[in-house]
């Protein structure tokens, strides 16, 4: 079911915000439909809250004041380091004292919880998506409990950061229906999503020219064959394995779901004909997608070893794969080293990396990409008094306009500092390896606002970045366009985002637990299309998922009375 036809489904009613009146009312351009860890639905959204004649923010008498915030972030495995020249820079250019705690990505949810559970809050955590959405259990529990700050007042109050933010003023409605809890918004974003930027298929441009490949598949019926036949010939010729398709993690991971959307026409959690949520792999038209698959293994042309595959195993990264399931933005053309080797350091410079045009199933869906707006976020603890708010505000919402500098410290670190600005343009990063990764650049946009990133803008276009052909460029912007069109046709949105069930929390890993094993034992014929079909029924008519299909239901109705 895409988006318009949702809309039939469910309406909406703009929810009061705490005290405050609500002037209009505005509807989302996003509704929902379904499915993968992408989807939106409409959610209230507050647009002009009615506050006193004063301005709601005063940053100017903020930005004199200096005082210390206490911040807990996340840091994805790079850094950066407590105290390090980065932080001291951004203290001296934001006037504040910051104390920073960066807690690895894998640690993280478990401190953070248990510090909600017992209001040991710092001035401000960065938010963890969990289950496909920023509120979850354990930080709504705590928003209930009065523990964290309602910004609504904030962000649409007179002189509120929707009205002076360079950022935020061009953000629709459909980033705040994403912010939105019971009428509230308690947090606050870093920053607007690419909207293109799920999966894409990634293929070895070099044996599609060696071996009389170079016309590309648009339907996923083409791709198969082609993959096939690549495979076959490639194989043949190369005196060594070139299997057809490699990807990291399971059937249960957001690519390969994504992958799967070109044929159920549905995200990860979608709503069926019947107003029900649905989940993507419960869908009917699902085993279409494993058929597609199967298709692969039985030609020879999958790794049999495919459900164990991983980053150190990968068939692609060697070499010995025609294509590799991969997230669109982080594709790289090889040849023109404009990103990270994406083949092993051992493989030949002669590898070519290309991206395939987004290619569709039968009934007109393409693979699926981010319909989330949200890229990442912050919350503010409620102990904090007014003055300390306003310095959050801030602190970390700066902008360009604020603070000129800001955008190219937030893409590339300080000059002299991080990087040399070559006669060139070009930003010599050679000898600041240890500085650059005690300050880690990216850590910091995600607590820090930064400008909505335009993925082929910062990768290939901006000053100093590494070249890319222009046929590369092309590319990655047909890619995109391609992408966005699709969407937009369809309607394809996330369904379940900021709803929550107390079963799925407590019982979804349990009742998933053997999918994935399921999906792969199908594909390699271990397991027949009767015998796959009786377990996924089993699965829809247990009395846990549909327990969670209605209270997903009562949490949207009780959100949008």
């Amino acid at each position: 079911m895409n988006r318009k036809t949702v809309k039939k489904v469910l309406t909406f009613v703009l929810a009061a915000v705490m005290s405050f009146t609500l002037l209009s009312a505005c509807t989302s351009g996003k509704t929902n439909n379904g499915g993968s860890s992408n989807q939106t639905t409409t959610q209230p959204t507050p647009t002009q809250a009615a506050v006193s004649d004063g301005p709601v923010l005063d940053l100017e008498a903020a930005k004199a004041e200096r005082m210390k915030i206490s911040v807990i972030g996340i840091d994805w495995g790079y850094g950066p380091v407590s105290g390090s020249s980065m932080e001291k820079y951004w203290e001296d250019l934001l006037n504040v004292d910051l104390e920073i705690e960066w807690v690895n990505y894998e640690d993280y949810p478990n401190k953070v919880n248990t510090l909600m559970a017992t209001n040991n809050l710092p001035d401000v955590v960065q938010i963890m998506k969990t289950n496909s959405s920023f509120y979850y259990p354990a930080f709504t529990q705590a928003i209930d409990a009065g523990n964290f700050v309602d910004m609504t007042k904030y962000i649409f109050g007179k002189g509120g950061l929707k009205e002076i933010n360079s950022v935020m003023s061009k953000w629709d409605d459909s980033m705040w229906q994403q912010a939105t809890y019971k009428g509230g918004i308690y947090i606050l974003p870093r920053s607007k999503a690419e909207i293109a930027q799920q999966s894409g298929i990634n293929v070895r441009r070099d044996l599609m020219k060696k071996y009389g490949y170079e016309k590309e598949p648009t339907t996923m019926d083409e791709l198969a064959d082609w993959l096939i036949g690549l495979s076959n010939a490639a194989t043949q010729g190369e005196g060594q394995k070139i299997y057809a398709l490699d990807w990291y993690g399971d059937f249960m991971s957001d690519r390969v779901k994504a992958f799967a959307v070109a044929f159920t026409g549905q995200m990860d959690w979608g709503i069926d004909e019947n107003g029900e949520f649905q989940y993507i792999q419960f869908n009917p038209k699902y085993i279409d997608f494993l058929n597609w698959m199967k298709k692969l293994y039985d030609a020879g042309v999958l790794d049999k070893e495919f459900a164990l595959g991983n980053a150190d195993t990968s068939k692609w990264k060697g070499g010995r794969s025609v294509a590799f399931l991969t997230a669109w933005y982080n594709w790289n053309q090889s040849a023109d080293r404009v990103s990270n080797k994406i083949f092993d350091s051992s493989t030949p410079d002669t590898y070519e990396a290309w991206c395939l045009l987004p290619v569709k199933g039968p009934e007109g869906y393409a693979i699926s990409a981010n319909s989330y707006d949200i890229d990442s976020c912050i919350a503010i603890n409620s102990k904090c008094d007014e003055k300390k708010i306003q310095k959050i505000m801030q602190v970390f919402n700066g902008t360009e306009k604020d603070y000129p500098g800001y955008d190219l410290i937030m893409t590339d670190g300080v000059e002299g500092m991080h990087y040399d600005l070559l006669a060139d343009g070009t930003r010599d990063t050679s000898k600041y390896g240890t500085a650059r990764q005690e300050g880690y650049v990216g850590a910091w946009n995600q607590i820090f606002l930064k400008v909505d990133a335009d993925q082929i803008t910062a990768k290939f276009k901006r000053p100093g970045a590494k070249g890319a052909s222009e046929e590369s460029v092309k590319r990655a912007e047909d890619i995109r366009a391609a992408i966005v069109k699709a969407l937009d046709e369809t309607g394809l949105a996330h369904a379940n985002v900021n709803l929550h069930s107390e079963t799925y929390n407590a019982n979804w890993s349990t009742l998933i637990d053997d999918v994935d094993a399921n999906c792969a034992k199908y594909v390699m014929g271990l397991m027949s299309a009767d015998e796959f079909n009786k377990f996924i029924n089993g699965l829809v008519s247990s009395d846990t998922y549909k327990a969670i299909q209605a209270e997903f239901k009562a949490a949207y109705e009780a959100n949008n009375k």
